[in-house]
């Protein structure tokens, strides 16, 4: 049986794949903080709005199909991490990402981490 802060990431991840708007705006309440943080390499949305702007726009390339996760969930008290990725309609992927981040008192996503594509490998010090 899950705990609340896999709910929580389960309920995310759906978010990004449900088309209908209304039931889409359920899912984000229930799963982010009013004043959640999603931060990645380029970008920092903030807020449920701007959450549920960025799945509207990702939802407006016809050749998205859905977002899944690939791992599981690893909690700590009130942190997270896991990995997912996108899918697309002919069966390929066009993002994978690693996530990580933390939820408030009520169990929502306070603060998202999200790093896409796989890390570069060690460089080798110079001896």
């Amino acid at each position: 049986m899950p705990n609340s802060i896999e709910s929580t990431i389960e309920t995310y991840v759906q978010a990004w794949s449900e088309r209908d708007p209304v039931l889409r705006a359920s899912l984000i309440e229930a799963c982010f903080a009013p004043q959640g943080r999603i931060v990645t390499r380029g970008r920092e949305i903030v807020g449920r709005a701007a959450f549920a702007d960025s799945v509207a726009k990702l939802h407006a390339d016809p050749e998205f199909l859905r977002a899944r996760l690939t791992s599981a969930i690893e909690v700590g008290q009130t942190s997270f991490r896991f990995s997912g990725v996108v899918e697309r309609r002919d069966g390929s992927l066009s993002v994978e990402s690693f996530d990580s981040g933390e939820v408030d008192g009520a169990g929502r996503i306070s603060l998202l981490l999200t790093f896409t594509g796989p890390l570069a490998p060690r460089a080798e010090p110079k001896a």
